[in-house]
């Protein structure tokens, strides 16, 4: 037991820094080289009225089916398969269903740059790059690039991310945030802090967090969203689970309807 007691330790501090990953922003965090990550989740968003088509409110189910494999140390690919239905309220009474897989979002992250300063402090960077692959309709390819950094210190945690996504096309009918014919710029910031255990043992099987994120999405209209989002997240060895609700924080739409509310719930495997 003398020698398991740090293996199982030490289990703990890696998936300690994986924890740092919350919903809606990216970390710099990535899967060991051979090792995939599958995380699923499922998405509920409540919207109000769309002042292009004039529907009087839409609900958007989605779940996500995400896949990241370690390419090499500081080095990894992830697909994305999102699935919708969206119920929308139209204009004249009755309502419009709309069930499709819209697009496959491919990227590549490569960490350039990590310092661990001891136990689970850590400051990373990461580029990310790829693109979201229309597979609805005309075939499209939209591509984006982007950064985050990962600071950990003790039981907090710290991440901020920013895109740019060229849109090769759009639908203006359709959008609900980066979905039309502008270019979209997103920016997201969280905080997560481990308020379960106050420290790593070697007896430690899993850890809880809370977690609070910002999230603003302008597009080269003149809209722009920012949300915020509470949550809770529990992280073990090999897997971790993570609920989250996402509300409006402050909203300038023109093309496209206004959030009114949101919840999200995840998983995540590692094998």
């Amino acid at each position: 037991m003398k020698f398991l007691a740090p293996a199982l330790l030490l289990a703990c501090v890696a998936s300690a820094a994986h924890a740092q990953e919350a919903m809606y922003t990216q970390a710099a965090t990535m899967p060991s080289p051979h090792t995939f990550v599958y995380k699923p989740m499922v998405h509920y968003w409540k919207f109000g009225d769309n002042p292009v088509t004039g529907e009087t409110g839409t609900q958007v189910f989605e779940t996500v089916h995400n896949l990241g494999y370690g390419l090499d140390r500081g080095w990894a690919a992830y697909l994305e398969i999102p699935a919708n239905i969206e119920l929308s309220d139209q204009p004249g009474g009755g309502d419009e269903t709309d069930a499709n897989v819209e697009s496959l979002d491919i990227n590549v992250k490569w960490r350039f740059t990590q310092n661990d300063t001891g136990g689970i402090n850590t400051v990373r960077a990461a580029l990310i790059a790829g693109a979201e692959v229309n597979v609805d309709g005309d075939f499209a390819v939209n591509p984006k690039v982007g950064g985050v950094v990962t600071i950990v210190q003790g039981r907090h945690g710290f991440n901020q991310d920013l895109f740019f996504k060229l849109n090769t096309d759009g639908d203006r009918e359709q959008n609900l945030g980066g979905e039309g014919p502008s270019d979209a710029i997103s920016h997201s910031t969280a905080y997560v802090y481990r308020f379960w255990p106050d420290a790593f043992k070697s007896d430690s099987r899993g850890a809880w967090y809370t977690t609070f994120e910002v999230s603003g999405l302008y597009e080269t209209n003149g809209d722009y969203d920012l949300r915020w989002a509470p949550g809770i997240m529990f992280e073990g060895y090999r897997w971790a689970l993570e609920f989250m609700a996402q509300l409006p924080l402050y909203q300038d739409l023109e093309e496209r309807p206004e959030l009114e509310w949101g919840v999200g719930f995840g998983l995540r495997f590692s094998f």
